[in-house]
């Protein structure tokens, strides 16, 4: 695929004039930042923006992934529900295509959550994309606020609970809200007192809202914040009892207040019944009036409702970076969130795709196919992609031999994104370091591909598992076979089918008491899939020194029933008599998917059209920069297929945004990426052309959800011609 030009392959090319027309600032409306035009997430502020709301309107404000299913507790536990209050919310989250900077608040433990709340003081918070794709990508779901409070929200709940044609009107659109945004429920927060005469109304509102969250958004939540009590008054019971459990009734759960005692939640475990995992009582880390005082001490807290087997709902853990400050913050929240490690089941992702490159949805540098493409420090949560649901790591191999073994997320080198899951320890003569990273409930209902991509060094390797339920054993991916590739059965994928080799023979046998191995493709079958995954010929592509190793499982290496419940890592030495030495390993890669998905990989986009285009002076930031106009547009394009993301290209510009560099006219640029079917080209830099035309042409590449690359050469592209 390499070297294709534009008479190679048929390429979908739209034309578009514009005139040069210097103005002050991009015209578009309140979903944009005033000065850089940049998309922007905002909550809805008063009832008429409610009422007026329609859909349609904010498209960079849907997300975009869908929730992925997770694996679920053999026997009923309780929930753990998490209140974002970042500083009032709706800071650098709220640009929709990220920000350049690394100081964020950010969240990546999601293995722990349940439901996740993003809070803030406005009347309807809808929640950021970039927040619910991340939520979704980890199986967990993402819930706006409703909230009223002081003597304006007074207001407003006489407005809507006047009549039963206003409540049910005003429930209509936060229904349809939570529809087109794509989030998954409501926090209702009712901080003022409600007149008696309309307590009906009030009840009858929730009860409604909940029944129709569910009939147009199965599993969906509706949360009652425990606040106002059945005669209208505010009164915080820190409980659920008779003056609350009305509202209890009627919702999917109550978030109790903060101020409670132990007493308390054992009459709470006697009011809720068969319903007491739907009590989530509150938790303040910032430890207002909290039992256990809250910050490093949350776990008191925690210890007490667990023992009780009540849910959780654990507030404003940005405190982490409030109090703390923002230089320490990945050290704080691991050490925030590893006090509470004992209090909180996990879960795993058990759908597939099963696609991750371990981003956190930020770095110092974003990276693709192993080298650097991006040289500033960013954060989008949309970038985030499926985190490990186990952080701790054993100190002691199977053998008995101790060995120092850690797990960490390493920004500084990376495959796909902002980093890459790092592993280091220390190995003597016949260890092997298993590393436990995924819970998952994958059904290998068919065969399946499976890859991972490794960085290695100091004479050590590693290899990927899949453990089995039941007594089904392991499944080791070697790193190498034995025969050769046409010895294999061909799959009607055009790939060999992985060999099968002798587990007793590999030195990481002795992991595990049962298990299968397999070698990865080889040869034609490799290079196919590595050009499927680059979108070209990869042997154009050089990775500096990682390797990806490719596996088409058989049905037969699974058991009937066969479930697969974990996926780990085993590090190796590569001599058989080594000294003991350090060692680290980094994984930049790991997928199972359905093998299917080869079929759609490399369809374009369609339909490419820009919008809101403009021309302005150079921002008062950017300096050293002449003969230049900036030029700011929206491109929008159809993809019939669920994408990972879609990267933007740029050819006729002559510096490059993203590595501060001089550029030929003539060369394609990266721009940014996209993570749903729309971006907004913001103060881009293009060459002035005193009276002549000039030409810029933007190209959409997208990459399918199994993070399949369609082919940049056949990139669907639009010319914009402008004098």
């Amino acid at each position: 695929m390499a070297g294709l030009s534009d008479q190679d392959v048929d390429i979908v090319i739209e034309k578009f004039q514009t005139k040069v027309s210097i103005s002050e600032k991009p015209e578009l409306g309140n979903h944009y930042e005033p000065n850089t035009s940049e998309p922007i997430a905002q909550p809805l502020r008063t009832l008429d923006e409610v009422l007026l709301w329609k859909p349609d309107e904010d498209g960079f404000n849907v997300a975009t992934i869908p929730l992925a299913k997770r694996t679920e507790a053999k026997v009923g536990k309780p929930y753990t529900l998490l209140c974002h209050d970042m500083m009032g919310g709706y800071q650098e989250d709220r640009f929709v295509q990220g920000v350049p900077k690394l100081e964020c608040y950010r969240y990546y433990h999601w293995q722990y959550l349940d439901m996740f709340i993003y809070f803030s003081h406005y009347f309807v918070t809808i929640p950021p994309p970039s927040w619910t794709n991340a939520a979704h990508k980890n199986g967990t779901l993402m819930l706006g606020t409703v909230i009223t409070e002081w003597n304006d929200g007074a207001e407003r709940c006489k407005q809507v609970f006047a009549s039963e044609s206003a409540y049910k009107t005003f429930a209509d659109k936060l229904v349809a809200i939570a529809k087109y945004y794509k989030f998954d429920g409501w926090l209702v927060n009712i901080e003022n007192p409600i007149a008696a005469t309309h307590m009906p109304q009030m009840v009858g509102w929730v009860e409604y809202l909940t029944k129709e969250m569910h009939t147009h958004l199965p599993g969906s939540k509706v949360i009652w914040y425990d606040s106002v009590i059945i005669d209208g008054s505010l009164k915080w019971q820190d409980m659920l009892n008779d003056n609350n459990r009305v509202f209890f009734d009627i919702s999917d759960g109550m978030f109790l207040n903060y101020t409670w005692n132990e007493a308390k939640l054992k009459d709470s475990v006697k009011n809720a019944g068969e319903r007491k995992y739907d009590v989530f009582v509150g938790v303040d880390v910032f430890g207002r009036n909290c039992f256990g005082g809250g910050g490093w001490n949350t776990n008191k807290a925690m210890s007490v409702i667990r023992s009780n087997n009540l849910s959780a709902a654990i507030f404003a853990p940005g405190w982490v970076m409030e109090k703390l400050g923002r230089e320490q913050f990945i050290t704080n929240q691991n050490k925030y969130w590893g006090i509470l490690d004992e209090f909180l089941p996990t879960h795993g992702v058990s759908s597939l795709p099963f696609v991750t490159y371990f981003c956190r949805g930020y770095g110092e540098q974003g990276f693709r196919n192993g080298t650097v493409a991006l040289v500033k420090s960013w954060c989008n949560l949309s970038a985030q992609q499926i985190q490990p649901t186990f952080l701790q790591v054993p100190q002691d191999t199977p053998d008995g031999k101790t060995g120092h073994q850690s797990m960490d997320h390493c920004v500084k080198d990376g495959f796909n994104g902002g980093g890459s899951l790092l592993l280091r320890g220390t190995l003597g003569q016949g260890q092997v370091h298993p590393y436990r990273i995924f819970e998952t409930g994958i059904v290998p209902s068919h065969q399946l591909l499976v890859s991972y991509t490794v960085k290695c060094c100091n004479a050590v390797d590693a290899c990927v598992y899949l453990d089995l339920g039941g007594d089904q054993g392991r499944v080791i991916l070697w790193t190498s076979g034995e025969s050769a590739e046409d010895k294999q059965p061909m799959s009607a994928y055009g790939l060999r089918e992985s060999e099968q080799l002798d587990p007793s023979k590999l030195p990481v046998s002795k992991t595990t008491a049962k298990c299968t191995a397999y070698a990865p493709l080889k040869e034609g079958s490799h290079k196919n899939m590595q050009d499927i995954v680059f979108g070209c010929d990869s042997s154009s592509i050089h990775c500096i020194g990682w390797q990806t190793r490719h596996y088409l499982l058989p049905t037969s290496a699974f058991g009937e029933g066969a479930k697969i419940e974990e996926m780990g890592v085993l590090c190796f030495p590569t001599e058989s008599d080594p000294p003991k030495m350090d060692y680290m390993v980094r994984i930049g890669e790991l997928k199972i998917i359905n093998p299917d998905s080869l079929k759609n990989s490399s369809t374009q986009v369609s339909n490419l059209t820009m919008v809101d285009d403009s021309w302005h002076n150079i921002l008062p930031h950017i300096t050293n920069v002449t003969d230049q106009a900036s030029f700011c547009c929206t491109l929008k394009w159809d993809y019939p297929y669920e994408a990972m993301h879609y990267d933007v290209y740029v050819s006729g510009v002559n510096r490059d945004p993203n590595h501060n560099r001089d550029l030929a006219t003539s060369e394609v640029v990266f721009i940014g990426r996209a993570y749903a079917n729309l971006f907004r080209v913001c103060h881009l830099l293009a060459p002035t052309v005193n009276g002549k035309e000039g030409q810029l042409e933007f190209k959409v590449q997208p990459s399918t959800q199994e993070g399949f690359v369609a082919p940049l050469a056949a990139a669907t592209r639009i010319r914009v011609a402008y004098s």
